[in-house]
């Protein structure tokens, strides 16, 4: 744990620093109501994000988390106006996910095509899905009930039902990395592929359940999303995916893979909730918002790359041979 910490100061710094400028310029955002406000704002992100995570650590990427999130809302909300019982199609919705992770999962790991292009097609793919089983409208559905308070609005022990679901899959997330044998496999897959499999990682295996539990947590988000809203839209993915790896980058994952971690997304999501939390009282406009984010993931990306540098001189550094060694003997 200390560790995961060490290797994300800059995050940390950087939110601690933020924290201490708005309290001196902003002291409205500390107001118990924004601060939960905050809370929500970051959950459906980080929930996405910690999925991203495990793709990204391999070195892979998901950009169709967004049309997941969507197409999984969506079908939660037909399947309950088809009278079918909430647990049950909360259920299915997440089935959904899984199975469009799935196929992101084959395509990449069977058919070695480039995660990119694969989730760029599957993006496309879904978001066509979305709208023509809703013919491109919105699916109202009763989200009366403490299930849908939960996943939606609701408030638990004073803080936000979405913020807590956040908390567990983050929870979740840090502990396969830290202490599961595939938390290790993903780490050796985003150092090098072929490394891996030599070593005896099953990469197939790994990859495929790395896209699927990404496919799970968009899907969770969805079902997030569509019970807070009380409607199944076909579009609400909006730029979830551009958030969430924006979140993963800014908490020090490495594009690259290999390195990074769920505690970093953490902080990236809650990071990324306060600056779109802070902008909106400052009263800047949603587009030049869009502009600032843009910026942050070409900082973020930018210091990742630093990071990843040093860390491989100084591995290089401890693996040369000393200048005071002893020379080899002669044969």
């Amino acid at each position: 744990m200390l560790q995961q910490l060490r290797q994300n100061w800059i995050t940390i710094a950087v939110f601690i620093v933020v924290l201490i400028a708005v309290a001196i310029f902003v002291p409205a955002f500390y107001q118990p109501a924004n601060l939960l406000n905050v809370a929500r704002q970051s959950s459906i992100v980080g929930v996405v994000a910690i999925g991203m995570t495990f793709v990204i650590l391999t070195g892979g990427i998901d950009l169709s988390v967004g049309s997941i999130l969507a197409l999984s809302g969506v079908t939660m909300a037909m399947l309950i106006n088809q009278g079918m019982a909430p647990g049950l199609a909360i259920v299915l919705a997440l089935v959904v996910g899984v199975v469009a992770g799935l196929v992101n999962g084959l395509a990449v790991a069977v058919l070695r095509i480039q995660p990119f292009i694969v989730t760029l097609a599957t993006m496309v793919a879904i978001t066509g899905i979305a709208l023509r089983v809703t013919n491109g409208g919105p699916q109202p559905f009763n989200n009366v009930g403490d299930l849908f308070n939960f996943l939606g609005s609701g408030n638990v022990f004073g803080l936000p039902g979405p913020f807590l679901v956040f908390l567990i899959v983050a929870v979740i997330g840090i502990l396969v990395l830290r202490y599961l044998t595939f938390g290790r496999y993903l780490y050796a897959i985003g150092g090098s592929t072929e490394a891996a499999r030599l070593s005896g990682v099953p990469t197939t295996k790994t990859l495929l359940t790395a896209y699927a539990l990404s496919g799970l947590t968009a899907a969770l988000a969805g079902v997030m999303t569509a019970s807070r809203l009380g409607v199944g839209s076909p579009t609400a993915g909006g730029l979830a995916n551009l958030d969430a790896i924006t979140a993963v980058v800014i908490g020090g994952t490495s594009l690259l893979g290999g390195t990074g971690g769920a505690i970093g997304t953490v902080f990236g999501a809650v990071l990324l909730a306060v600056m779109s939390n802070l902008m909106n009282l400052i009263g800047i406009s949603p587009f030049d918002q869009q502009i600032v984010k843009g910026a942050v993931i070409v900082l973020a990306v930018l210091f990742a790359m630093h990071a990843t540098r040093k860390r491989i001189s100084d591995r290089r550094a401890t693996l040369a041979p000393s200048k005071n060694a002893d020379p080899p003997l002669p044969k």
